[in-house]
């Protein structure tokens, strides 16, 4: 691969060389600066010359613009390599203006969450969204919409859907194959989609949360590369014994890091790398976003030259960007200049050569959406008033438990009514989309809400509307909000809205700046605790994910409680 030169016309080609060679100044040159050098996995100290928007040349170098860089550190601009935009709760542009100034200059997103509500106009949205901004943003297609047989979502996409993506230039494959049920029994209507990505040498992403043994061996003979769902050691080195790459995912509510750090390490961590998944906009503005995940790897004794490795390097192989992820000739001049390798302190981040301040971002990071495209996305609950009686039950319902830091739940027995003392609260999920009238109900345990109702449209992966709360006269009003500000979040007690934060995209992104956005997660963040939610939680995020019926144990859909290990509805 000849990396960027291949970009240039033939007169830039031949500059570049000389810049190269030594014989012209380069348009820019960072002077005494430290380096990773990610082919022999440390750092070394050099000049660094810029041309072209790619680096020419490492050693010692002259510039028509030279910047002295003693004591800072330049490493490949980050990746994160599985990605749901809509999860930040803010709109493209809003989310890649703030995640690069914490040195993420490429991401591969899935836009599962919107084609979950819009179907292929999802997909056009947030194509169209991502345009022309600043960061490379490449695309996985929804390989299940909806997520399998027991959800209910706005449309469901097949292998004709989606093959005018596949041939889209930011196009690199179909995302996260989560029926896994469906690969093993032969779906014809899943390996229709998986054998398409194959014949047009595309990726596959994996879903895979504890699939093993002879059902692991099916499932990557299908032609899954990767998997982001591993919450523990051994299970990880079996899976890429087994040829998989494994991104190791720390979002808002699944946090796996720790319990993967030992990848961090060879022989494993050159099979790795970071990917956040789903993660809130405040959490990327407090903490950050794959910076976040270095410093935490670094924290945790993990070797700064092989995680940052895995932060750009490895992800670029994976994804096949062989254009970027290293500081050579040839190589687009994506980086950040840390001034603390250790602690992840960025001084700046460039793109294709062009630093990134403030006023850059502001001036570039702008969308143009279709009309159209917009007002479909600004109409999307379609729901009749929720009452209290729709609410009740009769018989026992199965008690979902929540886990502290991840996405997994267990299963608690059963339950007819709410007990906040023992802390088992109502579930529902009502469906938004079509106007079905369909109700799933059950119950939750480790949410530790005392009082009133919370409610969100924002419910993996169908994205229904999924309330909880310690009666059903509030869950319902709490509902019937969700309709008044168009979708979003609401935190309901006492006969009032305590907190809401409205996201009319979708009913999943909000077009409000982040600084905005992030003050109203704290508001609704904190009204939630106040009734009692367990703070070991995020209160809509971890309740979102109670509604994907592809991890094990215990979910819930508008069809009711669903046995994941067992795959079938409960009641």
């Amino acid at each position: 691969m000849y990396y960027q030169q291949k970009t240039m016309t033939e007169s830039e080609y031949i500059d570049f060389l000389k810049v190269a060679s030594g014989e012209k100044k380069a348009e820019l040159v960072l002077k005494n600066v430290s380096y990773l050098d990610v082919f022999t996995n440390c750092f070394r100290k050099a000049d660094i010359a810029i041309s072209h928007k790619s680096f020419a040349g490492i050693g010692n170098y002259s510039g028509e613009k030279e910047i002295d860089m003693t004591g800072k550190t330049v490493v490949p601009g980050f990746i994160d390599a599985h990605i749901h935009i809509e999860s930040t709760t803010v709109v493209p542009e809003t989310f890649a203006k703030e995640a690069l100034k914490h040195g993420t200059t490429t991401i591969l997103t899935d836009p599962h969450e919107i084609a979950n509500v819009m179907g292929i106009d999802g997909i056009r949205y947030m194509l169209e969204a991502t345009k022309n901004l600043p960061m490379d943003i490449f695309f996985m297609i929804p390989s299940c919409v909806p997520s399998c047989e027991f959800d209910e979502a706005g449309a469901c996409l097949e292998i004709e859907d989606l093959k005018e993506f596949l041939d889209h230039k930011s196009v690199l494959g179909i995302a996260e194959l989560m029926n896994v049920n469906g690969v093993i029994e032969n779906d014809k209507k899943i390996l229709a989609k998986t054998y398409e990505a194959i014949k047009n040498n595309k990726l596959i992403d994996g879903h895979a949360p504890f699939v093993s043994d002879k059902t692991l061996m099916g499932y990557i003979a299908a032609g899954v590369l990767s998997d982001h769902e591993c919450s523990n050691f051994d299970e990880a080195v079996e899976k890429i014994r087994a040829s998989l790459w494994i991104m190791i995912r720390e979002g808002t509510a699944g946090k796996n890091l720790e319990g993967l750090i030992k990848l961090c390490q060879e022989p494993y961590a050159s099979r790795c790398m970071f990917c956040t998944d789903d993660r809130h906009i405040n959490d990327i503005i407090d903490e950050g976003h794959i910076d976040n995940i270095i410093r935490k790897a670094i924290s945790l004794g993990a070797d700064p030259a092989t995680v940052y490795k895995m932060a750009s390097s490895n992800a670029g192989k994976y994804l096949g960007m062989s254009d970027r992820t290293a500081i050579a000739p040839g190589f687009l001049a994506d980086f950040v200049v840390l001034d603390d390798v250790e602690k992840v302190v960025i001084n700046s981040v460039y793109k294709a050569g062009t630093q990134l301040t403030d006023s850059y971002l502001e001036k570039n990071c702008k969308s143009n959406i279709d009309s159209k495209l917009n007002e479909l996305a600004h109409n999307s609950v379609h729901i009749d008033e929720i009452t209290e009686k729709m609410l009740e039950n009769t018989d026992d319902k199965y008690i979902i438990g929540l886990v502290d830091g991840q996405l997994l739940t267990t299963n608690e027995g059963k339950a007819r009514n709410v007990d906040t003392e023992k802390d088992i609260l109502k579930v529902c999920v009502v469906e938004r989309h079509k106007n079905t009238g369909h109700i799933g109900i059950g119950f939750l345990k480790g949410y530790g809400l005392k009082k009133g109702a919370i409610a969100t449209t924002v419910a993996h992966d169908a994205h229904n509307i999924i309330a909880v709360g310690a009666n059903e006269k509030e869950m319902a009003a709490a509902i019937n909000k969700l309709k008044e500000i168009g979708g979003g979040m609401i935190v309901y007690a006492d006969g009032e809205v305590k907190a809401s934060y409205a996201l009319p995209v979708a009913g999943l992104m909000s077009e409000i700046s982040a600084d905005e956005a992030k003050q109203k997660l704290h508001q609704i963040h904190e009204a939630a605790y106040q009734l009692g939610v367990n703070k070991g939680i995020d209160p809509f995020m971890t309740l979102s994910f109670a509604a994907l019926p592809v991890i094990p144990e215990l979910r819930i859909t508008t069809f009711g409680v669903v046995n994941v290990t067992k795959w079938k509805i409960e009641d």
